[in-house]
Parts: C-alpha cells; sequence; structure tokens
C-alpha cells in the first residue's frame, strides 16, 4: 500500500512540474507576442488534447499565400466532381504547384476558372466552414481593408484542421493535399527548428509574413496558425520559428 501511494505522489510530482514548466513557457510566449514589432496573431492547439494558446486570434490579416488553402478546397468540392478525367488531372497539377511551391500562375488559373464558371464556390466553402470574417478573392474585402483576401489566425487554422482530420474533403483528396503540404520546399518558418515532419502553407505579400500548418510527433498534432505584419521580413521570420518551437513545446505533452 505504501508503494502505490509514492508511485501515486512521485506522478503528481512529475505532472505538476510539466504543468508549471508549461504554464511558464506560455508566459513567456505571450511576453513575446507582446513585444513583437509590429502586428501579430497566432492560434495554436494540440489536436489531441483541445489545449489552446492565443492572442489576437480574431484579428483580421491579409490571407497573402494560404488562402490557396480555401481555393484548393473550392476545386475539390465544387469543380473537381463533374470535371473530365484530362480537366480533373490539370486540377490536381494546379494544386499540388500551389500547396509545393505556391505557384501564382496555377493560383490564378483556378481563381479565372471561378470567374467565369462558379463565382460562387469561394463563398461556398466559407459559409461551409462557419468562417465570418474570412473572405477570399473578393473585391469587399478589398474595399474594407486593402486586400483582397483576409482571414483570421483562427479562421484559417479552422481550414487547416478541416485538412487534417478529413472532414471537408474525402479522405483520399485530403491525404493528398496533406502530402503535398508536407513536402512544401518552404521550411523558413513554423518547420525551422523541428525535428519532426510538418505540413503547412506558408503565405508573404509585402509586409505580410504568415505560416499556418501541423507538427506531427506521432503522439500530439500540434497545429499553428501565425500572421505578422512588419516591414523586416527576416525579422518576421526568426520570429514565426522561434515562437513555432515554444508553442510546440508548451502545447504538446512531454
Amino acid at each position: 500500500m505504501i508503494k502505490k501511494i509514492t508511485v501515486v505522489l512521485v506522478l503528481l510530482s512529475i505532472l505538476t512540474t510539466t504543468a508549471l514548466a508549461a504554464s511558464s513557457l506560455e508566459k513567456e510566449i505571450k511576453r513575446d507576442l507582446k513585444g513583437f514589432d509590429g502586428r501579430v496573431g497566432v492560434f495554436a492547439k494540440n489536436l489531441k488534447t483541445g489545449k489552446t494558446i492565443e492572442f489576437n486570434q480574431d484579428d483580421v490579416f491579409p490571407t497573402a499565400s494560404t488562402s490557396k488553402l480555401v481555393v484548393a478546397l473550392a476545386t475539390y468540392k465544387y469543380l473537381y466532381p463533374t470535371a473530365e478525367i484530362d480537366k480533373a488531372n490539370e486540377y490536381d497539377q494546379d494544386i499540388k504547384l500551389m500547396m509545393t511551391i505556391s505557384d501564382n500562375n496555377s493560383f490564378q488559373e483556378l481563381l479565372d476558372e471561378m470567374d467565369t464558371n462558379r463565382k460562387d464556390v469561394l463563398v461556398k466553402v466559407v459559409k461551409d466552414l462557419r468562417l465570418s470574417q474570412t473572405q477570399i478573392h473578393s473585391n469587399n474585402a478589398f474595399n474594407r481593408y486593402g486586400y483582397h483576401s483576409v482571414t483570421t489566425p483562427y479562421e484559417m487554422a479552422r481550414v487547416f484542421e478541416s485538412i487534417y482530420r478529413n472532414k471537408y474533403l474525402n479522405k483520399e483528396k485530403s491525404e493528398q493535399l496533406k502530402y503535398e503540404l508536407a513536402n512544401s520546399i518552404f521550411h523558413d518558418e513554423i518547420p525551422r527548428y523541428m525535428l519532426t515532419p510538418v505540413f503547412h502553407k506558408v503565405g508573404e505579400l509585402d509586409e505580410v509574413l504568415c505560416d499556418v500548418g501541423i507538427i506531427q510527433d506521432g503522439y500530439d498534432p500540434i497545429l499553428i496558425s501565425f500572421y505578422t505584419v512588419t516591414a523586416d521580413h527576416d525579422y518576421s521570420s526568426n520570429f514565426i520559428a522561434t515562437e513555432s518551437a515554444k508553442l510546440y513545446n508548451a502545447l504538446r505533452r512531454k
């Protein structure tokens, strides 16, 4: 009986120490975010435990190239099912290029087709996923914010989580997207200090630098949605990389 009590006390001590360490790191992250030289918003979540760390998560930011995620979902959800084989292959190639090298020509091709044949599909995806502040390829967004596509860290995290959980597309297309996002040529932001696979989509435009992705260590998938606005992209890139490593360590179970 004494041995059992001792084991329980040791376990409680370990858990308490781990919780205190995570709490201390979270406070450090919040201090760092408050000290950012510019505008920053973050939503991070352990997809197993549900624990989150948030900072300006509902503020509106330009999407930069993270809007390509919504365009990919719209293509697979609403254009792909009725496409002929050659056209479906073309969609697959365009989306692969958007996810792996952030190809703007493929992005524009899909937007042009949507403008010509299916003007409603981007709005449909936004409504399907209940994104109240996200607007993609929208004149209304441009008139209000000066950018055609805007979102919040929280809402783009919802987009990414829907891909991760195979909730919006069928499993085949969700897995295809995840594979392509894991094979991006960009490694400077969320993945920089990670020793485990990351699938993510980075965006860069004018003073905007953002990255949204999931770190997968085989135990706790950690979702991070990170948006910054500042003139110095080297500074924001280093900041995203450093804070993403801290977020991962603060949210994962040791």
